[in-house]
């Protein structure tokens, strides 16, 4: 965690901030989870160390964070904005739209996908992030269970599911 708090504090200096008390908190909230937290959820744990840091401090700071490409802001289908340590320049997800799992996916799946966009459409300083929602082995279970025939046909293309005459 040291390596992340020290090139965070580097890249502050460099755009002309400094590694406050606050920020450094906010950073280490983030770092030391391995979930994606919410703004709330951020603020909880900064205030179980300082109850003095106001929640407008921790959206300012998370906001700067972003900007500077030190946190990742992530929007997930129904729900807001959550925020993780930013390393890559890739990163993707799939989201289960019933308990809101979210798993990781690995770099490499898109292969070079990031360099052809750079390189086909002459774009710099990209960023590729990915959500997928589906829904989970257990939640997919669960919903043919109960309702097989409504899920099933939720998941045909418009053109595809037929009316009834």
């Amino acid at each position: 965690m040291h390596h992340y708090i020290n090139s965070s504090n580097e890249l502050l200096r460099r755009h002309g901030y400094r590694l406050t008390p606050q920020r450094h908190m906010i950073l280490s909230v983030i770092q030391e989870t391995k979930e994606h937290l919410s703004v709330e959820q951020i603020t909880e744990r900064v205030q179980r160390r300082n109850p003095y840091v106001s929640l407008s401090t921790v959206y300012r700071t998370l906001e700067l964070l972003r900007e500077l490409g030190l946190v990742r802001e992530s929007h997930l289908v129904g729900e807001s904005p959550r925020y993780e340590s930013a390393d890559g320049q890739a990163h993707h997800h799939l989201v289960c739209r019933k308990c809101h799992m979210i798993t990781h996916l690995d770099d490499a799946l898109l292969g070079n996908l990031h360099e052809k966009l750079q390189e086909q459409y002459n774009f710099h300083g990209l960023m590729l992030d990915m959500v997928a929602a589906g829904y989970c082995d257990s939640c997919w279970q669960i919903l043919q269970q109960n309702e097989p025939h409504i899920e099933s046909s939720r998941h045909l293309p418009e053109s595809s599911v037929v009316p009834d005459e």
